[in-house]
């Protein structure tokens, strides 16, 4: 009986083994589809909303950005227009949104029209500004990390550090190399992007950021913005870091498309987004 049982399983496995279906893979890339980078928030200022087309992930070209279109942002009484200030590149004049209003951005390019729409939420809580502790080279310094979990809500964070008064200030870094998130512009000014999370994500704490340290000498201002994020937006950021930053590790999924809010096929989102601000000087 059991010999009869060996033999049966070894003829179904040939079975399976003879089934084979034949797939034949498309070379052709797919057809570029529009992506956009877009925002409007509380703060008086000009908005910005960028425009590319996407391309192979692998091909190491830049993408190519997007060029005559004509872009409005409606709160649905106001509209307001953008202006194309650089290719690929449109700004809103001057202005504020208000929280709790809804948004929308409607792109027309190419005889196809392409919507996105956000909620602004409230204004976030006051929260205690970035603390600078002098370290033992005498530098007040800040404590730098990405992503930090288990926070009661999501935030995007931005800690602006102004440029220095004279040539003669130097800044001490505890690393070599830009990270990533950390923008500096010509005129010495360190501009900090980070994340706080809701939830302790794995794939995230599995790529260990270290913390990295910045000093600065005295006198220099700091900016620090708190941002509300949508729910609809944290989840396509916390999608999007699942297929980038957080990648590598034994917890990655098969890499797919991040859905955003954009109509039409298009990919990207364009987020509302209500933000408190606190200035100090080092």
């Amino acid at each position: 009986m059991n010999s009869f049982k060996i033999r049966l399983g070894f003829f179904f496995l040939l079975s399976l083994a003879s089934c084979r279906e034949e797939i034949v893979l498309d070379g052709h890339p797919p057809e570029p589809r529009l992506v956009v980078e877009g925002q409007i928030t509380s703060e008086f200022q000009r908005h910005s909303v960028r425009l590319s087309l996407s391309g192979s992930y692998r091909g190491g070209a830049p993408y190519e950005k997007v060029t005559g279109a004509f872009m409005t942002i409606t709160d649905g009484q106001t509209t307001f227009h953008l202006e194309e200030v650089e290719t690929g590149l449109y700004l809103t004049d001057s202005l504020a949104g208000t929280p709790g209003n809804v948004y929308t951005l409607s792109i027309q390019w190419e005889g196809e029209l392409f919507e996105a729409s956000d909620t602004m939420g409230e204004v976030p809580p006051p929260f205690t500004p970035v603390e600078f502790v002098v370290n033992d080279r005498g530098f007040p310094t800040m404590e730098y990390r990405r992503h930090q979990f288990g926070f009661p809500e999501a935030n995007r964070w931005q800690v602006i550090v102004g440029p220095q008064d004279t040539l003669l200030q130097p800044v001490f870094t505890s690393s070599l190399g830009q990270q990533i998130g950390v923008d500096v512009d010509t005129t010495g000014a360190y501009t900090f992007n980070f994340y706080t999370h809701p939830n302790i994500e794995v794939s995230g704490l599995m790529n260990f950021e270290e913390a990295h340290f910045y000093g600065f000498k005295l006198g220099r201002t700091v900016t620090q913005k708190r941002f509300s994020l949508s729910l609809s937006y944290y989840r396509y950021l916390r999608a999007m870091f699942l297929e980038t930053e957080w990648r590598g590790t034994l917890f990655d999924s098969v890499p797919g498309e991040v859905k955003g809010n954009v109509s039409n096929g298009g990919l990207g989102f364009f987020s509302a987004q209500a933000v408190r601000t606190v200035a100090f000087e080092i």
